[in-house]
């Protein structure tokens, strides 16, 4: 199995007019997405046709519409050059030794180890103050590491209530994460009603509270030797449409990025080989984690009424109820639904 990977380089170089070109570059090919650009196209814009090509591909395709922050892309692409003896010799674009990358179609290098064998570097992305490095590497499994219990994952988007919930099957221990962010998108929606925003404040947000939490669920697994269980949760959206619920809790499941928070927990995971286990969400906010019988959620409580239960009629939080059976139903014959 492969696995990407990215570094950050800074640097002290100044790329203003390099990066004015591409966005001009990216400026085409928003404008002509049907005509298939190529570097022939912007060939009145100074930069090598390899950037140019990248850029085109970027911004030609999709449903960007408009230019924003344009890195100069760097493919590492093997070229043909014809030697004076008329053989033929390959070569990469991007070249790596002994701790110094250097980038052919820039005429340009800087120093970067990563600590570790790495398969390929795939690209370089560079702005005005850092180089991104795109590697992959050969995730091997690694024998020492068992996991031999669970972590139960249980995602939300209320007001009020953590995104996060998490359930310790080894330890006992639920962990609640990320309460800010319902918050945030209220407070976003807010001022987007009142016409009182520029730009794209609220993704650069959302999307760093997601990068947080999904670091500190992968950093504990693995502190822990715990597999990561999260529900398979396609479809989620088509169930709440109009007419299905308030118009708040409609608004906030829709616009939540459930899919891009499971992502980020999953190639973290991968990295740090701790196995990821997919599981049927059906009931899991409804049972009890102690009897596995139906019981009553109302909100953020979860009461049992199973007579043979010993925590029948005592209030618990509804959404740590659920991890815990998340995390009870990977372990069950049947209850995974997928395994990534």
């Amino acid at each position: 199995m492969v696995v990407l990977k990215s570094y950050h380089v800074k640097h002290k170089r100044d790329f203003s007019k390099e990066l004015k070109n591409a966005t001009k570059v990216a400026d085409y090919a928003v404008q002509h997405k049907t005509k298939y650009p190529s570097s022939k196209d912007v060939k009145d814009i100074e930069l090598p046709s390899a950037i140019k090509n990248q850029i085109l591909r970027k911004y030609g395709r999709g449903t960007i519409k408009e230019v924003h922050n344009v890195q100069l892309i760097v493919p590492n692409m093997a070229t043909k050059n014809k030697c004076k003896d008329g053989s033929i010799s390959i070569s990469n674009s991007i070249v790596y030794n002994n701790g110094y990358v250097y980038l052919k179609p820039l005429k340009i290098g800087f120093n970067w180890n990563p600590g570790r064998q790495f398969k390929k570097i795939h690209c370089v992305e560079i702005d005005n103050h850092k180089f991104m490095i795109i590697v992959s590497f050969d995730n091997k499994d690694d024998n020492s590491k068992k996991f031999d219990n669970v972590l139960g994952i249980d995602l939300n988007c209320g007001v009020g209530r953590h995104i996060v919930n998490m359930a310790d099957l080894k330890n006992n221990i639920a962990i609640n994460l990320g309460k800010e962010g319902p918050n945030m998108r209220k407070k976003y929606f807010k001022k987007r009603k009142a016409h009182n925003i520029n730009g794209n404040k609220e993704h650069r947000i959302m999307k760093d509270i997601d990068h947080k939490i999904s670091n500190t669920i992968v950093k504990y697994a693995l502190k822990n030797k715990l597999k990561i269980v999260l529900e398979e949760l396609k479809g989620l959206r088509t169930k709440h449409k109009k007419g299905n619920g308030c118009k708040q809790i409609n608004r906030l499941i829709n616009s939540w990025s459930f899919y891009r928070l499971q992502q980020f927990i999953e190639y973290k995971s991968k990295e740090n080989h701790i196995p990821v286990i997919y599981i049927n969400p059906q009931y899991t906010s409804q049972e009890c984690s102690y009897c596995s019988i139906i019981g009553r959620r109302k909100g953020k409580e979860f009461i049992c009424k199973n007579k043979g239960c010993h925590k029948r009629n005592i209030n618990r939080n509804s959404d740590i109820n659920a991890a815990y059976n998340i995390g009870k139903r990977s372990l069950q014959n049947g209850g995974r639904a997928t395994k990534k």
